[in-house]
C-alpha cells in the first residue's frame, strides 16, 4: 500500500508499518491506531478504505484533526468502589503528568514539519552561543559522548556548513564574514615606489 509517498508492504502489521514514518515510534503507532480504531495485530493488507482514508488525514494534519468523544467504560451514575485519590496520574513521554483532558496525539510533529523544527532548533543553539550549538558547529557528539575514538558518526550525521552558521554571541548566521583589516603604506614604500616604477620601466 502507498501512503503518503511511503510504501508500506503489504505482509506487515500496520502498527510496525507506520513506524516508517520519520518521528513515529512503536508506542506513537500504537496510539493513532488506537485513536483510529484499527486493531493493533491488523496487516496492512487487511485495511478498509475509510480506515485507509482516516490514517491517511490523520498523518497529514495531526493537530487539525478532531478529537473523538470519550467512550464510556461504565454504565452512567455507576459508583466506583474504593478511593482512586492515590491512582498515579497519566504522564506525557517526558515525564510531565498530563492534564485532564489534553490529546497526547495534538503537537505530533513527522516527517518534513519533524525535521524543520530540529534545524530549526539547532540553528536556535548554534546563533545563541550554547554548549550543544558549539558542538552540533564542531560535528561531535552533543550529549556526553566519548570523543576520542567513538565520534566517527557523529562527525558524519552533524556535519554542517559553518560558512552560514556562527556561535559566537556577537554574531548573527546571517551576517557576512569579518573583513580583513587593509595593509597600510609606509612613508618611505610611498617615496621609493616612483623610483623603482621609474628605473624598471625604461
Amino acid at each position: 500500500m502507498h501512503l503518503l509517498g511511503h510504501n508500506l508492504p503489504d505482509h506487515k502489521l500496520i502498527r510496525v508499518a507506520l513506524t516508517s514514518f520519520h518521528g513515529v515510534s512503536h508506542h506513537t503507532s500504537s496510539r493513532i491506531l488506537a485513536r483510529l480504531q484499527i486493531h493493533e495485530q491488523a496487516l496492512v493488507s487487511s485495511l478498509t478504505e475509510p480506515q485507509i482514508t482516516a490514517l491517511s488525514a490523520f498523518l497529514s494534519s495531526p493537530s487539525n484533526t478532531a478529537v473523538p468523544a470519550p467512550t464510556p467504560v461504565c454504565p452512567p451514575g455507576a459508583i466506583p468502589h474504593g478511593d482512586w485519590s492515590g491512582f498515579p496520574q497519566p504522564r506525557t513521554s517526558k515525564g510531565k503528568a498530563r492534564a485532564d483532558g489534553e490529546d497526547p496525539l495534538q503537537n505530533l510533529k513527522i516527517e518534513t514539519d519533524l525535521r524543520r523544527s530540529v534545524q530549526s532548533d539547532i540553528a536556535h543553539m548554534r546563533t545563541i552561543g550554547t554548549y550543544k550549538g558549539r558542538r552540533h558547529a564542531a560535528g561531535l557528539p552533543v550529549r556526553g559522548q566519548n570523543t576520542q575514538t567513538n565520534a566517527r558518526t557523529a562527525r558524519k550525521l552533524n556535519k554542517v556548513d559553518r560558512r552560514t552558521f556562527s556561535t559566537s554571541l556577537l554574531r548573527s548566521p546571517i551576517e557576512s564574514p569579518i573583513p580583513r583589516p587593509v595593509p597600510q603604506t609606509s612613508a618611505l614604500m610611498r617615496s621609493l615606489t616612483p623610483l623603482v616604477k621609474s628605473r624598471f620601466v625604461q
